[in-house]
Parts: C-alpha cells; structure tokens; sequence
C-alpha cells in the first residue's frame, strides 16, 4: 500500500490516494468503509477511476461512497452524507483524496455537524497530521448548513 490511513478519532481514519489493489488491505487493517473525496480527472498520472475504486472495494466487501470535491468546496449535502453513514453503518471508516486534507476536512465538517466541539476537531484533526486550523470557518459553517 502506497498510503496508510491514520486514525483522526476511534472510527474515522484518512489518508492519501487508495488503489483498487488496496483494498483487501483495507479490510485486512479493520474498515469497512471507505469514502473517496476526490473527483476524477485531477491531474495526478496514476489516478485510478473512481468506478475501479468502487468496484475492488465492493469486491472486498467495503461500503463505498463516492463525495468528490476540489479545495475546501465541500458542499452540506457531503457533509450530511457523512454524517449519515456514521451515523448508519457501524464500524471503521477511512476516507481519502490526494493527500487526506479533504478528507479531513469532510470528517471535521461531519463531526461538527454531529455536535462536537470545533476546538476538539481542530486537535484531533492535528494529532492526525492535518491542520485545519486555516479552513475553520469554512467547515464550521458547512456543518451549520448540514444540520437537519
């Protein structure tokens, strides 16, 4: 496996660009989830199709959910996704884009939105190596706008 996932909280992990071919692997390490956040087309060589993705993680036995966004543009409607398969689907999860910041951003948004405190999001997502610190306001008010 080129990436490993890191753990941002007991069931949520990110990390950078998965393979089809990782994902024995990922069920091997305990998920039983997995959500890509990165659209096709963007300019890596080597970028596998997200219908490969789906196809070897569902071949594996993985829930696969497709919330492709570029930057810090996630929309509410991911955001409540998210939440929804947490809130859904017990067991661990890891989500990827090119390098786990998207992600990360997603899992801050949804765990905002599900009433953790952003400061609480902010240290868990550094533990993990991701600072979001510079995107605070923009996934605070993403988890403002997926509330129900």
């Amino acid at each position: 496996m080129a990436t490993t996932p890191v753990a941002i909280d007991d069931r949520v992990a990110v990390c950078g660009q998965l393979q089809p071919r990782d994902m024995k692997d990922i069920v091997a390490m305990g998920y039983r989830a997995v959500v890509n956040n990165r659209p096709d087309g963007e300019a890596m060589f080597g970028q596998p199709r997200t219908t490969d993705l789906k196809t070897a993680a569902e071949a594996a036995g993985l829930v696969f959910l497709d919330l492709p966004f570029s930057g810090p543009c996630a929309s509410p409607e991911q955001v409540r996704a998210l939440v929804d398969l947490l809130a859904e689907r017990p067991g661990r999860i890891v989500a990827f884009c090119k390098s786990g910041m998207r992600s990360a951003l997603l899992w801050g948004a949804a765990a905002i939105a599900a009433g953790r405190a952003p400061d609480d999001v902010l240290a868990a997502a550094e533990r993990a190596g991701q600072n979001l610190e510079p995107v605070r306001d923009i996934m605070v008010g993403l988890a403002q706008a997926a509330r129900p």
